[in-house]
């Protein structure tokens, strides 16, 4: 056998027995220091850990967490803190959010919501309240009213209803003095029949057909009285401002003006009170002042008055007021209260009726 191989023998013969003894020793170990770590395990447990803990607490407390929390607050506050919190956002809103809000709604609704009211409804009566109002009036005064108003002008339903109703107010008012003025009729009709020793007088009519608040069918003295005098007032203003107009026109061409020019232009404008009469009779069987006296003249025979008639009782009413005027003692007289005029000329004054139009408008009838 060469030296080479008895070398390589040799060495392989070495190797075996060195791995042997290595693994063998490290079977050793491993046993040995397993045994060592289970028989150590309960004492490092009870006792030198909490030894080793207690020991380092200070040193972590002071040095270590101080330095760790330095090192993480300005990552967290920057980076995870954000990122963190919009990932969870959605998640919030959708379902923990609501189930929140669900679990808590009785207890708000019970006590918090309550308690809150009460707390703070003192201190906005008092407080805040009156603060909040002083700052707005301003405004109030200057922007809302004026664009409210606009818009309440704006709306044709608001024009119609506030027309309505001043309509109503007027009529309710004229009502009002008609009815007086009827009572008044009575009245003295009443003191004229008993100063003649006479039974009080019946027009026949039924009673359902008289006029609200009415016990005759026909105007009286009173009403007749007011009525005529309602429209001479009229028939005076509008005569004298038209004769004083016309003769200031006539004066700026004509200086001096003629006598017989005055006279026949007085004469023209004092028919102006007949030719009002018997167009407002004719045309409307009532003048200005009959309705609102609250009385129409009417014929007795076909309900209107014919044009002759209605001249013929306007001159005489307008040029012979004073026999007109003693001729209306008549109606005291009389079941449906004619005056001696209106029996000569087949004409009646019947009360107007105040009645409603399908179209809401109101009017005034005869009955």
């Amino acid at each position: 056998m060469s030296e080479e191989t008895q070398a390589s023998f040799l060495q392989r013969a070495v190797s075996g027995a060195v791995d042997a003894t290595v693994g063998r020793v490290e079977d050793r170990v491993l046993s040995s220091t397993k045994g060592v770590i289970d028989d150590l395990e309960p004492y490092l447990a009870e006792e030198t850990v909490p030894r080793i803990v207690d020991a380092l607490m200070p040193y972590l407390i002071e040095q270590v967490v101080p330095q760790v929390i330095d090192g993480l607050t300005e990552r967290l506050a920057t980076e995870t803190g954000p990122a963190i919190v919009e990932e969870m956002t959605p998640q919030l809103a959708d379902e923990l959010v609501p189930v929140l809000l669900a679990r808590m709604r009785p207890y708000l609704e019970a006590e918090l919501v309550p308690a809150v009211v009460d707390g703070v409804t003192p201190h906005i009566i008092e407080k805040a309240g009156p603060q909040i109002v002083a700052g707005l009036m301003p405004f109030i005064h200057s922007e809302v009213v004026p664009r409210i108003l606009d818009d309440f002008v704006d709306d044709p339903r608001v024009r119609d209803l506030i027309r309505e109703q001043s309509l109503g107010l007027l009529w309710d008012a004229l009502e009002v003095l008609r009815a007086g003025l009827a009572k008044a009729d009575d009245l003295v009709e009443h003191i004229v029949r008993r100063l003649f020793f006479r039974e009080p007088a019946s027009d026949g009519v039924p009673r359902d057909r008289l006029p609200p608040k009415r016990d005759r069918s026909h105007a009286g003295i009173v009403s007749r009285s007011a009525g005529a005098g309602l429209d001479l007032l009229i028939i005076s203003l509008v005569a004298a401002q038209g004769l004083a107009t016309t003769l200031s026109l006539v004066g700026a061409v004509i200086d001096p003006i003629p006598k017989w020019i005055v006279a026949a232009l007085t004469f023209m404008f004092a028919w102006l009170g007949p030719l009002y009469l018997t167009v407002a009779w004719r045309a409307a069987g009532r003048t200005i002042g009959g309705a609102i006296a609250g009385y129409g003249v009417v014929s007795s025979v076909d309900g209107q008055l014919g044009v002759f008639r209605s001249v013929l009782r306007a001159s005489v009413s307008f040029f012979l007021m004073p026999l007109w005027a003693i001729g209306m003692v008549g109606t005291a007289f009389h079941p449906l209260r004619h005056s001696w005029g209106d029996r000569l000329l087949s004409s009646r004054t019947p009360y107007l009726v105040h009645v409603e139009r399908q179209s809401e408008r109101s009017r005034s009838q005869w009955v």
